[in-house]
């Protein structure tokens, strides 16, 4: 059971009033979400902008369904799906980050490959961003928003809300 997961999504739009269908459209996987940050500008990178549109911001959910972290490799081609329910001329208007945090760790599944993240399925990639010591940690590779610390408090809660749930689980 030490295999457990909590599955965990950054999403990223400029159409924050579209958060409670995305949610709904992410349950059937990862159950109902228990966790939600606020909303952030998103202001690190222009990366998205192209596709997406200027102000952008971006929040960080946690779901209440505990699952082998095995079944990550699956979590990016689901939320892909999800983004393209919702793509407007072929277009994204909401960027899905899934990922999951357990008691020492946060990753995100990426679709692109690099240099420090680990190959899972064909087109999904662990990228371990954080890891639990005392605190949370970022590695050299996370993005500025997870170096900057702003949402510590937040993994922090959710890390606690799983420790809660894996031990019920026993």
């Amino acid at each position: 059971m030490n295999s457990l997961v909590k599955p965990i999504a950054g999403l990223l739009t400029s159409r924050t009033d579209l958060i409670e269908g995305v949610l709904e459209m992410m349950e059937p996987l990862f159950g109902e979400p228990d966790i939600r940050g606020d909303w952030q500008a998103f202001s690190h990178t222009n990366y998205y902008e192209p596709e997406m549109g200027p102000d952008l911001s971006r929040c960080f959910v946690s779901f209440s369904k505990l699952m082998p972290g095995e079944a990550a490799a699956g979590f990016k081609q689901f939320t892909q799906e999800v983004e393209y329910r919702f793509a407007v001329k072929g277009r994204r208007i909401v960027n899905i980050d899934p990922g999951y945090l357990d008691s020492s760790k946060l990753v995100l599944v990426s679709g692109k490959h690099g240099g420090h993240k680990v190959a899972l399925a064909p087109g999904a990639y662990a990228d371990v961003l954080l890891w639990y010591n005392k605190g949370w940690e970022p590695l050299p590779w996370a993005f500025p928003d997870f170096r900057d610390r702003s949402l510590f408090s937040l993994f922090t809660r959710m890390r606690s809300s799983f420790k809660t749930q894996i031990k019920a689980v026993g």
